[in-house]
């Protein structure tokens, strides 16, 4: 089998038109971590024409369980986890435009890759971070896929599992769909000296209190292709995505949710398409 028949196996599944959209679209991949990873070398595999990765940190060695395209010869500290994405895309295939950026979320460097990308895949670990790109992706008109993986050995039996929310065209948002914490995210998106007043008055800095979960490779990699899959569906046209899946790893099960999104929610409607006038970059610098 050639170059040319590359894609043969995709093209049964869906068409040499749907994969022709795949070359066409550039997706952004906005955390490059557990999930992040997962997503970047599906999104290779499938053939998409450019993968644009944002994520600040280096390889760490608690990495090392679930880091797709980390090898055990890659330099701690200073590996970059965007270095090591853009390597494992040009090693399934050099023809994909890749750009690298090695740093968070809100700053301009960052907000330019989600305006100028097709889809954007939110693979973070907090709710502030997903209350801003929620807001730059609506002003910007931007599909917004989250994917959130979660295990939580306090409940007894534990459970595990995550989930996928795929908003488009202003339909639906964390928000509406009542799967972001708004209060976390106000709490998480804190001016410094807010939050150092607010801790002198309980005597404990949020710092101090928080420990990193419990993360391994298996739950990313489904959490991952669930969010791939509704991608490949929705831009190939086998059907439309599904707006919310929640994935129940102690269960087995994977279920479509049926609960709708507000009619007025803002940050659909009153956000969506208003670009520079939604003032949406005053976020850059905050953290």
């Amino acid at each position: 089998m050639d170059q040319d028949d590359r894609f043969n196996r995709n093209e049964l599944f869906f068409g040499k038109e749907g994969q022709e959209k795949l070359r066409a679209t550039r997706c952004a991949v906005i955390g490059v971590g557990g999930l992040g990873t997962h997503v970047v070398q599906q999104l290779a595999l499938l053939g998409v024409g450019a993968i644009d990765l944002v994520e600040p940190e280096e390889l760490g060695n608690d990495n090392r369980n679930r880091y797709i395209g980390a090898w055990h010869t890659d330099p701690i500290p200073g590996t970059p986890k965007v270095e090591l994405a853009k390597r494992l895309v040009t090693l399934i295939d050099p023809t994909i435009e890749v750009e690298p950026i090695p740093k968070g979320l809100a700053t301009e460097n960052a907000f330019a890759i989600v305006r100028r990308a097709d889809v954007v895949f939110g693979c973070l670990d907090n709710e502030g971070a997903r209350l801003i790109l929620t807001e730059v992706c609506s002003a910007y008109g931007k599909t917004y896929i989250d994917l959130a993986s979660d295990i939580n050995p306090k409940i007894q039996p534990m459970t595990y599992g995550g989930r996928v929310h795929f908003a488009t065209r202003g339909d639906s948002c964390l928000i509406c769909m009542g799967v972001l914490d708004q209060k976390e995210a106000g709490r998480e998106l804190e001016t410094a000296d807010f939050r150092r007043n607010r801790d002198s008055l309980y005597g404990v800095g949020q710092k101090a209190l928080g420990v990193a979960g419990p993360s391994v490779v298996s739950i990313n990699g489904v959490v991952a292709s669930l969010a791939v899959t509704e991608f490949m569906v929705h831009v190939t046209g086998i059907r439309p995505a599904r707006r919310l899946l929640n994935y129940y790893g102690h269960s087995g099960k994977v279920t479509v949710s049926s609960d709708e999104p507000q009619v007025d929610c803002y940050f659909c409607k009153g956000l969506w398409g208003r670009r520079e006038a939604a003032n949406v970059e005053h976020y850059i610098g905050s953290k």
